[in-house]
Parts: structure tokens; sequence; C-alpha cells
């Protein structure tokens, strides 16, 4: 089935037509790019080589663990990275976590199918420059993509305030996320810990072998327990967790 919720910024870069002044920029910028399918790749990429001979598209990705290899390789300047890659609907911020701890030079914009405020601030804790979501117009993305490469952050005037209200909701978190994670049963902490790494509830019930049912039932006493309302939130608790090398040695 089509989804056509995730086109509208990639369609639109089709006929685009930037009316500022071409830029003087003589040497492009290597740029990488990642998104959940070819069409959004080949219609994003066909516009950024078109954006005045300023990006130079070194390589692109479906999936994070794809990305983050290229990345590694490549090292661009810039990535442009959808937050919905074909693994999961989170995994671009693997991704931007792996950017903003390995190659802190690489500038990165997080890209949205909408500016849900989790979304946006989850995008900016995990190292994004820039956000920009599906439902704006190409040349606002290409000029974000143009800002951050040269030094500034990006947001609209509602994401800005999404990061200022967040700025205030920090302290209501618990300070050490790895202690709340204590509350869970183990087999609860195991579902949680795979949530974060960007598994959907199928894949989880296939691994645990256990009913998809039964993950969703696990899900919501998680959400209940840990105070959260959604799976960016529960992926941000259970970060520090992911990192510790215990966890790290049980996975595959």
């Amino acid at each position: 089935m089509c989804q056509l919720h995730t086109l509208p910024l990639a369609v639109l870069a089709l006929g685009v037509n930037l009316s500022e002044k071409k830029s003087r920029h003589t040497v492009r910028v290597p740029t990488f790019l990642a998104d959940r399918n070819y069409l959004n790749v080949e219609l994003l990429s066909g516009a950024l080589r078109r954006c005045q001979n300023y990006f130079e598209l070194v390589g692109h990705s479906l999936t994070s663990q794809d990305a983050i290899r290229k990345l590694d390789e490549f090292e661009p300047a810039l990535a442009l990275i959808s937050i919905e890659l074909r693994d999961s609907d989170t995994a671009g911020y693997r991704v931007l976590r792996h950017l903003r701890e390995k190659h802190p030079r690489t500038a990165a914009v997080a890209l949205l199918n909408e500016s849900e405020r989790d979304l946006v601030l989850e995008a900016f804790r995990c190292g994004a420059r820039g956000v920009v979501s599906r439902e704006q117009p190409f040349r606002l993305l290409a000029k974000c993509l143009r800002r951050v490469h040269e030094g500034a952050f990006w947001a609209s005037e509602d994401q800005i305030g999404f990061v200022i209200n967040g700025l205030s909701d920090e302290k209501k978190l618990p300070n050490k996320p790895q202690q709340t994670l204590d509350q869970l049963t183990s087999r609860e902490r195991e579902v949680a810990l795979l949530v974060a790494e960007g598994m959907q509830n199928a894949q989880i019930a296939a691994k645990l072998g256990i009913s998809e049912h039964t993950i969703r039932n696990y899900v919501m006493r998680i959400y209940e327990k840990l105070g959260v309302t959604n799976r960016v939130q529960l992926t941000r608790f259970c970060v520090p967790s992911l990192m510790e090398p215990s966890e790290l040695g049980t996975r595959p």
C-alpha cells in the first residue's frame, strides 16, 4: 500500500525552482542521504543535485545499519537522515547518535514525517543540528541544509517552542534512567530494550517466541511503570542501558 504521507516533500522537489540568488559555491558539499524507500531517495537525490550545484550526493541508505557503515566509510560533511527508515519508525535516531559520537564534524539534519513535539526534541537530543518536516516545501529543506553546513542550527518557530518548553520539562525526568528500568521485570526490561533498538512489536514477538498481543501488553505496562507515553520517550530512557557492556553483550 502506498503511504502517501511520506512523499509530499519529495514530490514537491520534482518542480523545485528556488528564487534565491544563485550560490557562488564552487566546491560541492559531500552529502549523505538516508530514507526509508528508493522512491524517496531518488526524488530527493535528484532535487538536491539540481539545487544550484551546491550538494554532491556521496551515498545513500535505507536502513540504520547500512547508513552507519557508509557514514563511517564516506565521512561526509552533511547528512540528511530520515527518522523513519526501513528497519523501524525510529531507526534514524540511532544514526544521529552515531554521528554525534563518532563523526561530530558531520552536520546532521533530521527529516520527520511530521513536526510532533517528542520527535523534534529527540532529534535534537540525538545530535541533529536542523529539523525539517515532510510537510514543509523543498526550498526550506535546501535552505536548512545550507545553513546547517555553514554552522547554524535550524528549526521552525513551532519547533523552537518545543525545544524551549522541553528544557523546562527536563527536570521532571529521572536523573538516572537506568535505575528507573530496575522497576521492570526481567522480561519487561528485555522488551523495553528491544523497543529502544528500533524493533516493532511483531519483530519482538518473533524474537522472543511469544504473541504480538502479549508484546503489546508488555509495552503498555512498561509505559505505565516508567511514566512515558510513546516509543520515542521509552527509547530515551533505555539509551544509557543500551550503552552498558553488560547489555550490549546480550545482543546477538
